[in-house]
């Protein structure tokens, strides 16, 4: 018995093992393992398609398998196919069950929405107007136009009339044209409509601008013998020609600016009239209409004292030297507009000029930075005393957060409160710094930006000097929807100030972008004007220090001025440095030097 007993065991023994050199390896039933196809165990999909989940489970013959769900049994395959019709994140579970044992992963599936794509179109406020018999290319910016199966059509009176990213339109009848774009892809389409209006001449426009975007009165306020200089803004006009008066009478002027000087206190009616005579004729007829086009514009001046000692604010001995109120913030788009994390700041609530003004006057009191976006973006603030012009080196200060190789410069502007109301609605003098009348300095310059169509979209913009481009939108830095400011309430609006050369580059040692710094006069500016006190890369110690003695007409003449009440910084250069995006100045605090 002892020898079958021992045969039997070594047959059992045999059948249930083998020898690998000298390791006995056990053969027995395994436990399952799950392999999942997915390296991350994340799945996205696009809501209301399918999405199929497809693991490898090694030993798991006879195993019984389950996917749930929000614990609720979905499914009994190993293959796992859904379809999820609300975006959201969800959680499966599978799980396969054996007498060797269970095996258990949890999934996540992103479902995101479906992204037809978006179509951008910068339109002029005055809408799409275009001269009869002459060509008009239409360019859109589309979103998701790298997804399968992208097309495009574009219709006129039903028929498809291109197939291409951009259309040239040409007219020769006068009147309003509908025009379609139809844009697909593989998760859906977008129609655009658009009118274009056929027009025998441009509608030309003459206006006087205002103090700043959100004011509307353009009445402008100096001292007797101080001039004021007189610039319309045009729309549409090619070779203006100008004729002014005053109170009626006319001046002799034949100049695109006027520079008035009431010699005493009163109110002075100044017009311009403006002509269209110098377009090279496409028709005799045309040429005729154009020439005949004359329009006028005014604009009261006031001149409200024999001096300007009258309206001066002395400093008290409660006197703060910071600035005590915001009047206007009127950024430019930018990646720091809108932006609600703990770096930007904001809250999602400045919707209206008042509550953004309010957002960053409460930021400079923390001495934390309000950025100003792309160019033309600019901060007004105001003090409770006036600023006086003294013998020291500097009046008054701005803090920035540049360093050696991040200099955003910001233009700074004074004015005194002319008219004594107590707001920013007088006449603004260009503080004058090393780039002042160089080459590639270029004032009066107007950028247009444009409303982007959709969410996370670069912002659109085109310049008085026939140049186009775009703030870029960085999803891996600033992921707010949009960079344009959630208080204009326009699809479009413009920005005009003085624009400095670029001093941006990528540096051949580092291989990194360098924005270099300007030799003085700016804000946010690594100058020769940088005061002591720190060298702080987050704002607490850089500043810069201005003279009230540098304020300038436009003409670059300088303005003898004994004082300032309000300060006003905007972004003096358009350009971008790759992946860093804009180049935006950021602001601190201002600080009036003359007070300890």
């Amino acid at each position: 018995m002892k020898k079958i007993r021992l045969v039997f065991f070594s047959a059992l023994l045999l059948a249930s093992s083998c020898n690998k050199d000298d390791v006995i390896v056990d053969d027995g039933p395994q436990p399952p393992v799950i392999t999942l196809d997915s390296d991350t165990g994340i799945y996205t999909v696009k809501v209301g398609r399918e999405l199929t989940i497809a693991p490898t489970v090694e030993h798991a013959d006879d195993a019984i398998v389950t996917w749930t769900l929000d614990n609720k049994i979905v499914s009994r395959q190993i293959v796992y196919t859904a379809t999820w019709n609300e975006v959201g994140e969800y959680y499966p579970v599978l799980s396969v069950q054996t007498e060797a044992g269970k095996a258990e992963e949890e999934l996540k599936v992103e479902v995101l929405e479906r992204t037809p794509p978006v179509v951008s179109i910068a339109v002029p406020q005055q809408g799409l107007k275009v001269v009869a018999n002459t060509d008009y290319t239409i360019a859109p910016t589309f979103k998701y136009d790298d997804l399968e199966e992208f097309a495009i059509e574009w219709v006129r009176d039903g028929k498809v009339v291109s197939t291409e990213r951009s259309y040239t339109f040409r007219e020769e009848a006068l009147g309003t044209y509908p025009v379609t774009i139809n844009a697909s892809n593989i998760d859906g389409s977008t129609t655009r409509e658009l009118e274009i209006e056929v027009v025998e001449t441009m509608p030309y426009a003459v206006s006087f601008g205002t103090p700043s975007y959100f004011q509307s009165s353009t009445d402008r306020y100096t001292f007797a013998g101080r001039p004021v200089y007189l610039t319309p803004l045009l729309e549409y006009f090619d070779r203006p020609q100008f004729s002014w008066s005053v109170n009626g009478e006319p001046v002799g002027c034949t100049d695109g600016t006027y520079v008035f000087t009431p010699r005493e206190s009163g109110e002075y009616d100044v017009a311009v009239c403006v002509t269209e005579g110098g377009a090279a004729p496409q028709s005799l007829s045309r040429d005729i209409a154009r020439a005949a086009t004359s329009l006028t514009a005014r604009v009261v001046v006031h001149c409200v004292a024999d001096s300007e000692t009258e309206r001066y604010r002395p400093a008290g001995s409660g006197s703060s030297k910071y600035q005590n109120e915001v009047y206007e913030w009127t950024p430019a788009p930018g990646q720091f507009i809108g932006e609600t994390s703990a770096i930007g700041g904001m809250t999602g609530n400045e919707t209206t000029p008042e509550a953004a003004n309010a957002w960053a006057e409460r930021r400079l009191a923390e001495r934390k930075f309000v950025s100003l976006g792309g160019f033309g973006g600019y901060i007004v603030v105001g003090f409770d005393h006036s600023i006086a012009r003294t013998e020291n080196e500097y009046d008054f200060a701005v803090g920035g957060n540049a360093f050696a190789s991040s200099n955003e410069p910001g233009i700074v502007w004074v004015m005194q409160d002319t008219n004594g109301d107590g707001l920013p609605n007088d006449e603004w003098y260009e503080l004058r710094g090393s780039e002042s009348g160089k080459e590639g300095t270029i004032g009066n310059y107007a950028v247009t930006y444009y409303k982007p169509t959709a969410p996370k979209m670069n912002v659109e913009w085109t310049d008085s000097e026939g140049e186009s481009g775009c703030i870029d939108y960085l999803q891996a830095y600033h992921r707010q929807d949009y960079y344009y400011p959630a208080w204009i309430p326009a699809d479009a609006y413009t920005l005009r100030g003085t624009r400095l050369p670029s001093k941006n580059r990528i540096d051949p040692v580092t291989g990194y972008w360098s924005n270099d710094a300007y030799d003085w006069g700016y804000a946010d500016n690594k100058g020769a004007d940088n005061l002591p006190g720190g060298d702080a890369t987050d704002g607490s110690g850089q500043r810069n220090g201005f003279r009230i003695a540098n304020a300038v007409q436009p003409d670059g003449t300088p303005v003898d001025l004994q004082y300032i009440d309000f300060v006003k910084v905007q972004v003096g250069v358009n350009a971008k440095s790759g992946w860093l995006g804009e180049i935006s100045t950021e602001v601190f605090f201002f600080e009036d030097l003359s007070i300890q």
